[in-house]
Order: structure tokens, then C-alpha cells, then sequence
């Protein structure tokens, strides 16, 4: 879609349509916004690891709308701890990073039953992870790209067919 052409027979009513448009073209985006998030939203909760279930009990779906745009998002609501591992998985992790000095409670040594728990210090260490990339939330966005495209421009071909009556 180039251009937006509008037709309409006298001045009067063209005053009156441009007063609609943008309201009518505005519901339609919004609705249909809505509708792409939650189908991102079940792509991206179907991708989504899931060896506890934690990241995707985190996962939400908002629409935010105000009277310059509307905004579908799919994203993680949980606290800053949840964000960083839902980052290294989707987009890896393979920095060497520092482990602080922590104390640690121990019911058991080996394959050994401890017969009361104890409180270990372990000293502050390097570790490298190795988690390889997911893309649980970007392969999802980017599969459904073309789509997003093609019926948003479709809502307003369809508003402008309207308008033109």
C-alpha cells in the first residue's frame, strides 16, 4: 500500500469523515494488536523451555494503548533474577563471570546423609556457563514478522475502503 487515497462527494462530508477516520482506524488497529499479541504470546509460550515451568509462569501479554500508539508486547514479569536467565537463554551465555563468596547449607556429603546439616563457606570462584542460545521469544517475532505486516496493513486498506463508502 503506497498511498491512501479517500473520496467523498462534498466538503461537508469530508469534514465529517476526517473526524471518524482516525477513531474508526484507531479501534481496528488496537483490536487487531490485541489479537497479534496473544497469537505471539502462544507462539512464544510454546517455544518457551520449560524444564521447571518457572519461565513460562513468568511470561505475560500487554497491550498498552494511548492516543498516539498502541503497543503489543510479550514479555517476562518476573524479578530482575528471572530476566537475566530468561536472557541467557535466549540469547546465550558463554562469559566468564565471578561467583561471590557464599555460605551454603549441607544435608548431605557425596552420596553420604548428613545426621545434622551444616553451613559451609565456599570461597569466591570463576565459572564459564555454556548455555546456547534459544531464541524462545525472537524466532517466535521473527516467524511471525510477514504476518504482523500483511493484516495490520490489511485493518487499514479496510478502514480506508470504509471511508471511501
Amino acid at each position: 500500500m503506497d498511498t491512501i487515497r479517500i473520496n467523498v462527494a462534498n466538503d461537508r462530508q469530508v469534514g465529517l469523515r476526517f473526524e471518524e477516520f482516525p477513531d474508526e482506524l484507531y479501534d481496528a488497529l488496537r483490536a487487531e494488536i490485541d489479537v497479534l499479541a496473544r497469537e505471539l504470546f502462544a507462539r512464544v509460550e510454546a517455544a518457551t523451555p520449560s524444564a521447571t515451568g518457572k519461565l513460562r509462569s513468568e511470561e505475560r501479554v500487554r497491550v498498552f494503548a494511548d492516543k498516539d500508539r498502541i503497543t503489543g508486547r510479550v514479555d517476562i514479569a518476573g524479578p530482575g533474577s528471572e530476566l537475566a536467565r530468561a536472557g541467557a537463554l535466549e540469547y546465550g551465555a558463554h562469559k566468564r563471570t565471578k561467583v561471590s563468596e557464599h555460605s551454603r547449607r549441607l544435608d548431605h556429603a557425596w552420596a553420604n546423609m548428613l545426621d545434622s546439616p551444616l553451613t559451609v563457606i565456599v570461597a569466591a570462584y570463576d565459572r564459564t556457563p555454556n548455555i546456547s542460545e534459544v531464541s524462545f521469544e525472537r524466532g517466535p517475532l521473527a516467524e511471525m514478522q510477514p504476518e504482523v505486516r500483511s493484516r495490520l496493513n490489511a485493518v487499514v486498506e479496510q478502514a480506508v475502503a470504509r471511508a471511501n463508502g
